[in-house]
């Protein structure tokens, strides 16, 4: 695979910084030469890695990576995503030489609006580290956009390939930022790989199969171990037992469907794993505070429009 882009008929040689990256590239990020990188997981369901933790998916998100960052599609079901690589140069020049203050210097004042627009990249704090949850219709918009970035980097049908390239990524850029400003939920990291290698395997099952119908028996014959350890070990490094992180997941799950569809509730139920309405609105009660008929009257963006 092509790190860039290079020009053929127009500007035949020329190195464009910026290029789509096939899904697969997902499962197995560089360690060099990753440059920064939008990635928008548009469904499905199951982990990533970022940097040395796991997260679980929550789609539709846009992940925005730094060139020092890695993404890994760890496993999951259906998840289905695009994603393009660029470095920043490609939309101005002197992004990296700005001055820290532009008091006295007009000539950077621009470059200033430009920068602005990477802040989701290199800022991070304790509940961000890059992911941010979209609705679906912007999701819609923002695959638009990579789409069109991807056929003018692939066709280059005129001489305007570059510009035109380079105006898609500042739009999906502009339009990332302002997200990001108004964000306020992003996924829960799960506990640190290097504390949880005796029940990792378990941890990202649960993840890619909570919609199934999950007992402890069967999760003691696929990994072949007892309860009684595997239990000590799971609540050492979650804080949770199995059965209580397992309900966790789904109402994460369950919350993010009630927010971005009109599926109804018993719909709902059965992709989250849980048959029982009583059940499923009394764990749901305890994990957000109200009913589901509640959250979603007041979360919901497609109720609100």
């Amino acid at each position: 695979m092509e790190l860039w882009t290079l020009g053929r008929r127009y500007y035949p040689g020329f190195l464009l910084t910026l290029s789509t990256m096939p899904e697969e590239a997902l499962k197995q990020d560089e360690e060099e030469n990753r440059g920064y990188r939008i990635v928008l997981i548009q469904e499905g369901v199951g982990i990533v890695q970022v940097g040395e933790y796991l997260y679980q998916i929550v789609a539709p998100a846009v992940y925005c990576l730094n060139e020092n960052e890695s993404l890994v599609l760890v496993g999951g079901n259906q998840v289905k995503a695009k994603a393009l690589r660029f470095l920043p140069t490609v939309v101005n020049a002197r992004i990296l030489s700005i001055p820290e203050s532009t008091e006295g210097a007009s000539l950077f004042q621009s470059d200033f609006q430009d920068a602005w627009y990477f802040d989701p990249f290199v800022e991070r704090q304790e509940n961000y580290y890059g992911c941010i949850p979209v609705d679906p219709a912007v999701a819609i918009h923002i695959a638009q956009m990579v789409d069109e970035i991807d056929e003018n980097l692939s066709l280059q049908p005129d001489q305007h390939w570059p510009c035109r390239s380079r105006s898609f990524l500042m739009e999906l850029l502009f339009l990332i930022r302002r997200i990001h400003l108004s964000a306020d939920t992003t996924p829960n990291k799960l506990p640190n790989t290097s504390e949880i290698s005796q029940i990792k395997p378990i941890i990202e099952y649960l993840h890619t199969h909570y919609h199934e119908k999950i007992k402890l028996e069967t999760l003691t014959s696929l990994f072949h171990i007892n309860s009684t350890t595997m239990n000590k070990h799971f609540r050492k490094a979650t804080g949770l037992s199995i059965i209580s992180y397992l309900n966790t997941i789904r109402m994460q799950m369950a919350s993010s469907m009630l927010r971005n569809t009109l599926l109804p509730t018993t719909e709902i139920m059965g992709k989250v794993g849980i048959a029982d309405d009583a059940h499923f609105i009394r764990n749901f009660r305890k994990y957000a505070g109200c009913t589901p008929a509640e959250f979603r009257n007041q979360h919901c963006w497609m109720m609100k429009e």
